[in-house]
């Protein structure tokens, strides 16, 4: 019976364990995945820095010619 008894609870720490095997595998892909969608913001958003710096100095070449234009202008 002491046998039986062992055998049971064995049973169930292994199955505990391996439950607890499989959760942190679950927890390792959301991870994982949390990894590959922050890469992708990251990427989004350094190609957002880039169009907006673009975009700065666009302007600012404008300004540039706007300001050259008056300045001819007023001459």
């Amino acid at each position: 019976m002491a046998i039986q008894a062992e055998l049971t609870h064995l049973k169930a720490e292994r199955d505990r364990l391996r439950q607890e095997v499989a959760d942190k595998d679950e927890q390792l892909v959301d991870q994982r995945q949390l990894q590959r969608e922050l890469a992708q913001a990251r990427i989004q958003l350094q190609r957002r820095d880039q169009e907006l710096a673009q975009t700065n100095a666009a302007l600012e070449r404008s300004r540039k010619r706007a300001r050259g234009d008056f300045a001819r202008i007023g001459s």
